[in-house]
């Protein structure tokens, strides 16, 4: 496992933990946090993008939580590993790529405000 790929996993899961400490209950902030407690001992993060491995990862931990927990806790990995590693714009071709840069450029040049 390389520190990259694991980095912006946990960084994925510190960003939702930071985002839901303003005004989202206390169960959600104890899932992220869980997931984010056992993101410590997950040896391959991209594999828990599909659901169904993050569930049986997650059970394998034989952590004292209930089943609705249980499976919150694997879709906030699940979904934490899918933003990490399914970026859009890393499926692009290169072409793409330096089409979406222009226009970006564009948008820049006018002072407009822009998402990526």
């Amino acid at each position: 496992m390389t520190g990259e790929k694991y980095a912006r996993f946990r960084e994925e899961l510190t960003n939702e933990l930071n985002r839901l400490q303003v005004g989202s209950s206390s169960y959600r902030q104890q899932t992220v946090q869980k997931a984010l407690d056992l993101s410590r001992h997950v040896t391959a993060p991209e594999s828990l993008r599909d659901r169904e491995t993050a569930r049986h990862y997650v059970k394998n931990a034989q952590l004292q939580m209930h089943e609705d927990q249980l499976e919150d806790v694997a879709k906030m990995m699940s979904m934490a590993a899918r933003c990490a590693y399914n970026s859009p714009e890393g499926a692009f071709s290169v072409d793409m790529k330096v089409k979406l840069e222009e226009k970006r450029n564009r948008f820049k040049a006018f002072g407009l405000l822009i998402k990526s």
